[in-house]
């Protein structure tokens, strides 16, 4: 009995270490899909989650969750298509019902930085989950979220507002981190690409610090990437990172 509840501990960690939710069915299909994920299989991580989901129905935020995992596979594998439709099927209803504010804006900012054209997304309903989810009192990565949310909508003014409050506790580790992040991201709003993308390299190895995955976390680093590949050229960018 002991070994097995070892065993669930060593399975419930992803790459990174981040404890993972590995109870019941959707949690086998959850830490497979991590495995897959952070092995750099994408291709297999599709074929076995969707699977998977070919023969399983569910609700509520872990199976948003999984859905999100194969979406994320489907973009990784060129099917962005589908993962878009994905995201209106199984995702998005979820946002109203407060069971995707770090699923809904990740996933749609990975649609954003995958497609090959510029398309429209229905960041929304996201934005509106996040402003209302900023009122009450949450955890920080699910704040990061909130922040990212009105990011991808383009909502400069709400994420001033956010940075203006006097309130806004900077003095911890995770404040900081949390601080700067929004700096970076007013940043990329206002498409002063060199100053997200010099906050950004810097903050987005941090963010671990406030929780969340690895597969999780890498869309921080896909946004500072994203911000370096359009700053890169210009004067400024290659002045910050001289300094």
């Amino acid at each position: 009995m002991e070994q097995m509840a070892f065993a669930k501990r060593i399975v419930g960690r992803d790459i990174s270490g981040a404890p993972l939710f590995c109870d019941g069915a959707s949690g086998w299909a959850h830490v497979e899909a991590h495995r897959l994920l952070d092995a750099g299989r994408p291709e297999e991580g599709h074929r076995v989650l969707g699977s998977w989901l070919a023969t399983h129905e569910g609700a509520g935020s872990d199976w948003v969750h999984v859905q999100w995992h194969m979406a994320v596979f489907e973009i990784a594998t060129r099917r962005g298509a589908s993962a878009f439709s994905r995201f209106l099927r199984e995702i998005l209803p979820a946002v109203s019902a407060g069971e995707a504010h770090t699923d809904a804006p990740a996933l749609l900012w990975r649609l954003s930085l995958t497609s090959p054209t510029r398309v429209e997304l229905p960041w929304g309903a996201v934005r509106d989950a996040a402003v209302e989810g900023l009122r009450g009192v949450s955890s920080r990565y699910v704040e990061l979220h909130h922040l990212l949310a009105l990011a991808g909508a383009g909502d400069a003014s709400a994420l001033n507002q956010w940075r203006s409050r006097g309130a806004r506790d900077d003095s911890s580790l995770c404040g900081h981190v949390l601080t700067r992040m929004a700096e970076g991201l007013c940043a990329f709003v206002a498409q002063d690409y060199s100053r997200a993308a010099v906050t950004l390299a810097a903050t987005a190895p941090r963010v671990s610090r406030l929780g969340g995955s690895h597969a999780q976390n890498q869309l921080l680093e896909l946004i500072s990437q994203e911000a370096r590949w359009r700053a890169e050229g210009t004067s400024v960018f290659a002045g910050q990172l001289a300094a």
